[in-house]
Formats: structure tokens, C-alpha cells, sequence
């Protein structure tokens, strides 16, 4: 069968036209900048931020040497960052916020000893750090800045907590066994959620039903949030796990292994479906896209086909929910229309600072501007939002920190060796591209749990990349 298969003309065109689009890939000149990388670590390891980052390390060494607080944290608990990155990334969202907090704080004070308690201990290098960092300082600018200081300081304290979270991420994990074992957890508890998910659909009456325009969706009786209180925000964690679990199904080997995990991407493709969260549904068809040409660039027609063909396959209720994009009868469709009208209306008077981080800030603001009286707790803009909280600059430093992502993975697909390590790679890259289009739609970090999970995944796709200087265990 193979051999009819490698014979057949559909496949040979399927070859054809792959070949061409990696010849075009390969031989483009803003492809092989974008593929290299400058003489960053040089530069930032002979920057006067980072001596005095080593001159400060190299004090408290000293201080935790003269007081043996070294021998009082051997094998303690608190010198294992990588516990606490684990308890904190696969139950967040189960997890109160400020238990994700709680163990975010315990996985910094578990790196910082271990930091000042080992010579031989190094924190990671990665380009995407300085950005991250750039980001948070830009966050607590604009909170000094913001029109309500006091109403900003709590959201912008969580944010900049979560986003350097990523250093904690990136530096806990010392193997690849510790690496594959954290995006297992990570991924396999949403299987977890999604079976609340699903107790939910079952059991309607126990819960809360809104977020449904009953007259245009009767057919719709109940959209699954399981423990995640919307089903926007479930759909955005489940963008982020999803992929990786696809990445397991290619690399696993054995038809016992294939077959769970390709039960496990169903049940949370399942609970997805249920949220019937269109932007999320648009996002996870990407991050499919993104997956499969990025596999194998033949996919690329089929990627076409599989398009045409999908109205003829989706049930009626799903079609007429895609269909309704864009339709402003729609209440959702026109809310956010008009939410957007009005922060653009907003931010041509604050886009150089902007209001200030938090739902505060935007509401003692936005107010003035709404279009037809329309209140919202933000613009349901990620990138919208962004400028929103911090103005111009910290758009720009966002879309660096994209580009830099994106960079970094591209950098790690070219130079691993490993094809099972290039495929998580691309679960990687699937999983934030189907985040950010989502993003589009709705401020995707209004929960700190997912934004939580973002840096997460983000410092996931970092190691990945740059896998081969793991240990082996």
C-alpha cells in the first residue's frame, strides 16, 4: 500500500508543490536573516546590568556562606524550584489565583537559593529574556503612570509576577526527562478539567448558563467553562495544551501508546467544541495549520482540501455558529464591535502611556468614549488592551517579545537534531499561534491563570528550542 500510495499522482503533485514552497523557504534572503542569530549572549554577558547582577549573586553568596545557611537548605524543599514549577503549572487552573501566586512566590525563593547557595549554578541564557524583562518594567512604569495608581497596583503586581514566572520555568528545568515529564502534567491534567467539563454539559441546571444570544443560538443549550468560569477562557487554556499533546501522539511509538494519546487530544478537543468559543475554534484550526505544514510542507494542500471540505463534515449547530462571525445581529459580534470603536475612539488620547494596567484603569476611563453606552471590563483586544495598559511602548515591546518567540523556535527547528524534539517544537509554535489569533478576539489575559499558562508555554517553546543543552539525566 505504501508504495500505490508514493506511485499515485495526487501524491507526487502533493510533493511537487511541497518541494517548491521549501525551495522558496530555504532560499529566501529574509527567511536566512530571520534564521540567524546575532552575537547577543556576547554583548550581554559584558553589559554593565549583568556585572552588577553577578556582583549582587556573588554578595549574597557570601552571606548565606557566613551564616551556613548553604548546609540549612541542603536537600530542602526549598532549594527545588523545579517542585514548585510543577505544582504551579499543572494545577493552575484548578488553583484560586492567589494559590498560583502562593507557589509562583515559593518557585522564586527556591531558584534564588539555589542561586546563591551553588557556584556551579548558572541561570539560563535566552535572547527572549532581556524582552520579558524590558516588558515588566514597562508594566511598572505604567502603573506609576496610570490614572488610578491605587486601583492598577494589584493587576500590574500579578502581571509582572506571572510574566517573570518564565525565568523560574526556564531555569528549573535542568533535563530533558524534567522537560517531558512538566508538558505531560501540564497537558494531561486538561484532560481532567475537561471531563468537569463535560460533567457540566450533562448536568446544565447545577450551573450557570449565560454567554448565549438565545434567540440567534437556540440550539445551543450550554457552554462548558468547567474550572476556568468562561468558556473563553477554557478554550484559551485548552489552545495551549492541545498542541502538545499532538506532539506526543507523532513522537510516541507503539499502537497502545498512539491510541491513548490520541484519545487524550479528543477529549479535549471535545471539551473545546463544547465552549462554543468561536475565536478559540478559529484558533485551534490555525495552530492545525501551523502544526501540519510546519510537519511536512505537503500538508500544504492538503491543509486546502481539508478547508473546502469542512462545512460538509461540522454539524449544522457548529456551522451556524461559524457563520455568525462577523454578523452584527449577533450580540457578541456587535458588543465587541463597538467596544473596539470605542477604545480606538480612547487611544487617540492615550496611546502614547495609556490608562493604566487593570480593569480600573479602564473603567474610569473608557466610560466617556463607549459607543451606544456599551460598559465593558476591557476591549477584548489583547493587542488593544496592551496599548490600553501601557501605551505605545509597551505594544512594541509585545510584538518583540512575538517576533523573538517566534525567532527562537525557528533558530531550534533548524539546529535540533532530534526529530521527536523538532515535533515538540512545533507543538510549541502551534500552541502560541492559536493563542495569539484568539488574542484578536478577546483580551486572552483577563484571567491571570491563563496568562499564567502563557509565560509558561512560552519559556516551554524556549527549552525546547534550545533542548540539546539539557542534560540527559
Amino acid at each position: 500500500m505504501p508504495d500505490i500510495i508514493k506511485n499515485s499522482i495526487f501524491y507526487n503533485l502533493l510533493a511537487s508543490i511541497g518541494g517548491w514552497f521549501s525551495e522558496q523557504f530555504n532560499d529566501s534572503r529574509l527567511i536566512g536573516r530571520f534564521l540567524r542569530e546575532g552575537g547577543f549572549k556576547v554583548f550581554s554577558d559584558s553589559s554593565i546590568f549583568t556585572k552588577i547582577f553577578n556582583g549582587i549573586v556573588s554578595l549574597f553568596r557570601k552571606i548565606f556562606s557566613a551564616l551556613h545557611l548553604d548546609r540549612l537548605f541542603e536537600g530542602s524543599i526549598f532549594k527545588m524550584p523545579f517542585l514548585w514549577c510543577f505544582l504551579a503549572m499543572v494545577f493552575a487552573p484548578v488553583l484560586p489565583t492567589m494559590g498560583v501566586v502562593a507557589l509562583a512566590l515559593a518557585g522564586f525563593l527556591a531558584l534564588a537559593i539555589r542561586l546563591f547557595t551553588e557556584k556551579s549554578f548558572k541561570l539560563r541564557y535566552s535572547p527572549l529574556n532581556k524582552y520579558i524583562l524590558i516588558y515588566a518594567l514597562v508594566y511598572f512604569v505604567a502603573t506609576l503612570t496610570s490614572v488610578t495608581v491605587k486601583g492598577s497596583l494589584f493587576g500590574a503586581v500579578l502581571f509582572i509576577v506571572f510574566a517573570l514566572f518564565y525565568f523560574v520555568v526556564i531555569n528549573a528545568v535542568q533535563t530533558k526527562t524534567q522537560l517531558k515529564v512538566l508538558t505531560l502534567c501540564f497537558m494531561g491534567f486538561a484532560v481532567l478539567v475537561s471531563f468537569y467539563g463535560f460533567y457540566q454539559y450533562m448536568n446544565p441546571s447545577k450551573f450557570s448558563g449565560s454567554w448565549i444570544d438565545t434567540e440567534m443560538f437556540s440550539d445551543i443549550g450550554f457552554r462548558v467553562y468547567a474550572t476556568l468560569g468562561n468558556p473563553n477562557v477554557l478554550g484559551e487554556y485548552l489552545l495551549l495544551t492541545i498542541p502538545f499533546g499532538v506532539s506526543f501522539f507523532f513522537t510516541s511509538k507503539g499502537i497502545l501508546k498512539k491510541g491513548f494519546f490520541f484519545i487524550v487530544c479528543a477529549i479535549q478537543m471535545l471539551c473545546l467544541i463544547l465552549t462554543y468559543s468561536r475565536g478559540c475554534w478559529l484558533g485551534i484550526m490555525f495552530a492545525a495549520m501551523v502544526f501540519l505544514i510546519l510537519l511536512d510542507r505537503r500538508c500544504i494542500l492538503l491543509v486546502i482540501v481539508g478547508l473546502i471540505l469542512l462545512p460538509f463534515v461540522l454539524p449544522q449547530t457548529i456551522i451556524n455558529r461559524f457563520m455568525s462571525i462577523g454578523n452584527m445581529s449577533d450580540s457578541s459580534t456587535s458588543y465587541r464591535f463597538y467596544i473596539y470603536m470605542g477604545t480606538l475612539s480612547m487611544l487617540k488620547d492615550y496611546w502614547m502611556c495609556g490608562v493604566g494596567p487593570g480593569t480600573n484603569a479602564f473603567n474610569m476611563v473608557y466610560p466617556s468614549y463607549a459607543y451606544d453606552s456599551i460598559t465593558a471590563p476591557h476591549s477584548h483586544n489583547l493587542y488593544l488592551q496592551t496599548m490600553c495598559d501601557t501605551g505605545i511602548c509597551g505594544v512594541i515591546v509585545f510584538l518583540g517579545i512575538i517576533y523573538r518567540l517566534y525567532k527562537t523556535c525557528a533558530i531550534g527547528l533548524k539546529k535540533t537534531k532530534d526529530k521527536k524534539d523538532k515535533i515538540f517544537i512545533m507543538g510549541a509554535i502551534a500552541a502560541l499561534s492559536g493563542f495569539f489569533l484568539q488574542s484578536f478576539t478577546d483580551y486572552t489575559f483577563y484571567n491571570y491563570r491563563v496568562m499564567f499558562m502563557f509565560w509558561c508555554v512560552a519559556a516551554l517553546s524556549v527549552l525546547y528550542s534550545d533542548i540539546d543543552t539539557l542534560k540527559e539525566d
